[in-house]
């Protein structure tokens, strides 16, 4: 095989993909049409370029002779692909979704956060996949119903930075807070989560190994109020310092209604912040509700590969590699766009020279000019043509039929009302 062309998008996002044990010889000595590293690299070009099936992917290969030099094959089967997707070593793919957020914070740097005084924030949440009635015999989560669950943590670096830095997958009936204790870590952030992780056994174990976390408790939960402050922000209910009787250390707790008049109780061990940061810091919960919400429109990863539970796992350690990597070269070449805006805009140049997307991407847009008034333009009439069979009929018809018999149904009640009204005298 030919060198790669170095310039090229796909090759700048693969670029950055650490070459872990994937990529040992001694681990691919068996593998006689595709290595480990190659196969991953091809399932990130699968959801960069929307490519839906194992025969889509098929044939994105053999059409891109310049891929074919990355991968170091210029075939591999639809059902090839299927297989090898399923014989990926799960632990390989932790492993360097991993070290991708080492280099993240390589190139990122040190970060304050989007508020000096709370610091980093790291939010944790789970999003519930939904899969075929095939997935039965093992993720049910009803009789009718099978899925698989994400539980993910993400890290708001700054106001256009978010960062996937760990994930575990589960079958569907495992709850949040069963999960979360794999993904928290006591590294100085403060992580937010919501309703489903306020366990006091969890908070006890929080508090003992000095993590830093800000939880949204249910109405009913029990606590002993120790001390109580004077709001001193209008929304602000209650502030107070409380003992949740598990462990001896006191915990804040805000109550305030949002806009909508939703109550929200939140309960943190971060002592110095004021009222307004606390529910500042909660409202960023936001992020990974968008980051869930595009990770299913962008990457697809509803659209399943496989079957099997170690070929979902495996694409969805791919799904979330591929957006790390879309991440950390955004950093690189666009810092100012957003990450959505890369991802969203990388399929049509993938085999295009880099300066062509940065330029499309850099471009002076026009400055708006504000609504203009549209002139009023005459109806124009519909042009039929002279082949088809037309008896133009619009909604108004309709409308007018639906409205002429309601008016006849209460005409004939009103009559049959008089009419046993004289029936009765």
């Amino acid at each position: 095989m030919k060198s790669v062309n170095q310039n090229l998008v796909f090759r700048q996002l693969l670029s950055n993909l650490p070459e872990n044990i994937l990529a040992c010889p001694i681990m691919n000595y068996d593998a006689k049409k595709i290595t480990d590293f190659s196969i991953v690299k091809v399932f990130i070009m699968a959801n960069v370029a929307q490519w839906k099936s194992h025969r889509q992917i098929e044939a994105g290969i053999q059409a891109e002779p310049e891929f074919q030099k990355e991968i170091e094959t210029d075939f591999i089967s639809h059902s090839q692909i299927s297989r090898r997707l399923i014989q990926l070593n799960t632990a390989h793919l932790v492993e360097l979704f991993s070290r991708l957020a080492v280099l993240f914070w390589r190139i990122k740097g040190d970060t304050k956060g989007l508020n000096a005084n709370v610091g980093p924030i790291r939010i944790i949440d789970g999003t519930y996949v939904k899969l075929p009635s095939d997935a039965l015999s093992w993720t049910a989560v009803s009789k009718d119903s099978a899925g698989i669950k994400l539980h993910v943590r993400i890290v708001v670096a700054s106001a256009n930075s978010v960062y996937p830095e760990k994930m575990i997958p589960s079958t569907g009936n495992v709850a949040d807070s069963d999960a979360v204790n794999h993904i928290i870590d006591a590294d100085g952030a403060l992580y937010i989560m919501d309703r489903g992780y306020a366990h006091k056994t969890k908070m006890g174990g929080w508090m003992e190994r000095k993590v830093h976390f800000l939880v949204r408790a249910g109405k009913n939960f029990s606590m002993e109020t120790l001390k109580s402050y004077a709001p001193t922000q209008e929304n602000v209910l209650r502030n107070e310092l409380v003992s949740i009787l598990t462990r001896e250390e006191p915990l804040r707790y805000i109550e305030f209604v949002d806009d909508k008049g939703t109550h929200f109780h939140l309960l943190t061990n971060r002592l110095d912040l004021s009222e307004e940061e606390i529910m500042e810091a909660y409202r960023n919960r936001c992020y990974i509700e968008l980051f869930f919400k595009w990770l299913k429109q962008h990457v697809k990863i509803d659209h399943l590969f496989s079957k099997s539970p170690i070929g979902i796992w495996n694409q969805m350690y791919i799904a979330l590699i591929t957006v790390a990597l879309t991440e950390i070269m955004r950093l690189i070449h666009l810092p100012k766009r957003t990450l959505w805006t890369l991802f969203s805009n990388l399929k049509p140049y993938l085999f295009k020279s880099i300066r062509k997307i940065l330029s499309y991407l850099n471009r002076k847009k026009r400055k708006s000019k504000g609504r203009q008034k549209v002139p009023k333009t005459k109806e124009k009439l519909l042009q039929y043509g002279d082949v088809a069979i037309a008896s133009p009929i619009d909604k108004d018809h309709f409308i007018e039929k639906e409205e002429e018999k309601g008016i006849r149904k209460e005409q004939e009640t009103t009559t049959n009302k008089i009419v046993k009204k004289w029936e009765l005298v």
